[in-house]
């Protein structure tokens, strides 16, 4: 897939989330963004779909508090960790889908290195080194063979590094991340943090979070409930 038809797919997705999350009343928090739940046509526009997690939120409300259900790879940390869930929990998932469309790797991939089977935590430092010195190499799907703008993949880049920070106050409005992508014009997505560089939620210190990622490698897709001590966990496949 050329680097064109990319970028319409990552904008044609981007537009249906930001209209669930910003023009539907009550608003609608997807819950299982990814990848095979991004539906193309023959012209590859691109359509959200898939709404059987999907949760409502009235306007007065901060988060819903549910069960973890989605899938693995996607899952934003704080989501994992406590089950509240926010429309920022679609956009780190809708992170994860840009760093695919930039990478061509999967979310998780057990064939990897280890430490290196999460695509999110491979990718924070390339998208540190992308973003400060514009060396797209390391983090870009080689099959592109380098036929990309490298304007509009440093806005790609800098959408997925803000979509994905730990903390989710960081994060972007939907709506923001449209006007990147439609535009790839310059739209302030950093609020001054770096990717990987909030203190207000940091997964790589929290105990919880590694157990659940060694506990969850090898079934992407699952369903979990965490206890109030943290002391249990559960996973299957094909919820």
């Amino acid at each position: 897939m050329d680097w064109p038809t990319r970028v319409k797919i990552a904008a044609g997705s981007a537009r249906g989330l930001a209209y669930l999350h910003e023009d539907c009343h009550p608003r609608i928090i997807h819950r299982d963004i990814k990848s095979s739940n991004i539906l193309l046509d023959d012209h590859f526009e691109a359509q959200v779909a898939d709404f059987g997690l999907a949760r409502l939120a009235e306007n007065d409300v901060t988060h819903v508090s549910t069960r973890v259900m989605g899938t693995f790879g996607y899952l934003a940390p704080e989501y994992a960790s406590t089950g509240k869930l926010t429309e920022k929990s679609d956009v780190f998932s809708f992170g994860v889908v840009l760093l695919e469309l930039i990478t061509g790797r999967k979310p998780v991939d057990s064939s990897r290195p280890l430490g290196d089977e999460s695509l999110v935590e491979w990718s924070r430092p390339l998208l540190n080194r992308a973003i400060e010195n514009q060396e797209f190499d390391e983090l870009v799907d080689p099959r592109l063979d380098g036929n990309y703008d490298e304007v509009e993949m440093f806005r790609v880049i800098e959408a997925a590094a803000a979509c994905i920070r730990h903390s989710a106050a960081r994060r972007p409005k939907m709506g923001q991340v449209v006007r990147v992508l439609d535009s790839l014009t310059d739209v302030d997505l950093s609020n001054g943090v770096q990717p990987g560089k909030s203190q207000m939620f940091n997964v790589a210190n929290t105990a919880d979070i590694r157990q659940f990622q060694r506990m969850a490698f090898g079934s992407q897709d699952f369903s979990s409930e965490y206890s109030q001590s943290r002391s249990s966990l559960s996973s299957r496949r094909d919820f």
